[in-house]
């Protein structure tokens, strides 16, 4: 019985209300406007890059071992160390090898009397320590004492040197040797191989070889970058417009937000090894307070040129233009009880990301604004 009293019903309001005025679904949802406030936010327009820290590049500490394969008896520099001009490399096979400035073309043994370009070269480097010695290229008294305090601070003698039928001091310091002396006072012999060229004044030590073990062409010394951890990550061809060696951005780190300067922008190329096609790109720390910040394998995110600055904010399906200019249609009444007619309003974008449009004009906090 009820299922006939709800079929005639049905059939009753078909022929009253007529095939064309029966209300679908799909056509109440058509025209369905929808509204947003105006609010203060920050916008942050900048480009957004994801990248990773990289560690700067190690460099092996090169030293002529002389096709032997020394002992360290005695480790002096560890990773984390930071080694300097003058600083004691290690004690291999009971010998100090010391990191002078270059550029140092040392290639013999010295002795008292010897002259040349490598005498100089050694010579300047001795002073650049605070050792002084004259600098006429020539080994003289001043030169092998510069070189017997540089041993002496790390507690080391000055070897022997070859015997000389002249050998004392005359006239101090810089003087040459003279005959008249006592032969039993001999200038040292200076070993070539105990300089070892430091290419910066400070480096960073990152892997060392520890004592009791042997040094070797594939296990040097120590390793050393002089370069800083860096970013890195890969811009696309309409990107990398905005990107230039040198330019400031902002490096977020976990938690923090460090600037850097981009290092290099590299050339185009095409996808490979697990990275997307585009230009790969390298950021430094712009502050050495910061580079503790470049852990390497950390995810990071690189900003680029714009700007992020609280302001009057729509989303930016609001915005619209015509030939007059750009503007957002307000309305009036509360939100969910939206009246009247849309009331056009001339507004300037300052900026726009994250889906919002930071304007200016004549809208204020809280007015309902229609989206398109």
């Amino acid at each position: 019985m009820t299922g006939i009293v709800a079929a005639s019903a049905g059939l009753f309001a078909g022929r009253i209300l007529g095939q064309s005025e029966i209300i679908r679904p799909e056509d109440s949802m058509a025209d369905l406007p929808v509204y947003a406030s105006v609010t203060r936010r920050i916008v942050d327009d900048r480009l957004t890059f994801s990248g990773v820290i990289k560690p700067g590049p190690e460099i092996p500490l090169q030293i002529d071992l002389d096709g032997q394969e020394p002992m360290v008896v005695r480790q002096t520099l560890r990773s984390g160390d930071v080694a300097e001009w003058g600083s004691l490399a290690a004690v291999l096979s009971g010998r100090p090898y010391f990191l002078v400035p270059g550029p140092l073309p040392l290639y013999r043994d010295l002795d008292q009397g010897d002259e040349g370009d490598d005498v100089l070269a050694l010579q300047r480097a001795l002073r650049l320590l605070g050792y002084p010695t004259s600098e006429g290229g020539v080994v003289d008294w001043s030169t092998i004492d510069a070189v017997r305090d540089l041993y002496a601070s790390e507690g080391f003698k000055l070897d022997a040197g070859r015997p000389q039928a002249s050998s004392p001091r005359a006239g101090g310091g810089g003087a040459a040797l003279t005959d008249s002396a006592s032969a039993q006072e001999k200038p040292g012999l200076i070993a070539f191989r105990q300089f070892v060229v430091l290419p910066s004044q400070t480096v960073k030590i990152v892997a060392a070889t520890p004592a009791g073990q042997r040094v070797t062409s594939e296990h040097p010394v120590v390793k050393f970058q002089i370069e800083d951890n860096f970013a890195e990550f890969v811009a696309d061809v309409q990107q990398v417009r905005s990107l230039r060696v040198g330019q400031t951005v902002t490096v977020r780190v976990a938690e923090k937000q460090v600037q850097g300067k981009v290092a290099t922008v590299g050339p185009f190329k095409e996808a490979s090894g697990g990275l997307r096609a585009g230009h790969l790109v390298t950021v430094t720390p712009a502050n050495q307070a910061d580079v503790s910040q470049f852990i390497p394998n950390m995810s990071v995110t690189v900003l680029g040129n714009g700007g992020a600055e609280e302001s009057l904010a729509v989303p930016l399906s609001a915005i619209r233009q015509d030939g007059e200019g750009t503007y957002v249609l307000r309305m009036s009444g509360t939100p969910g009880n939206e009246t009247g007619e849309a009331q056009r309003i001339p507004v300037s974008v300052v900026r726009a990301g994250g889906g919002f449009a930071a304007v200016s004009g004549e809208v204020s906090v809280g007015d309902r604004i229609k989206l398109s």
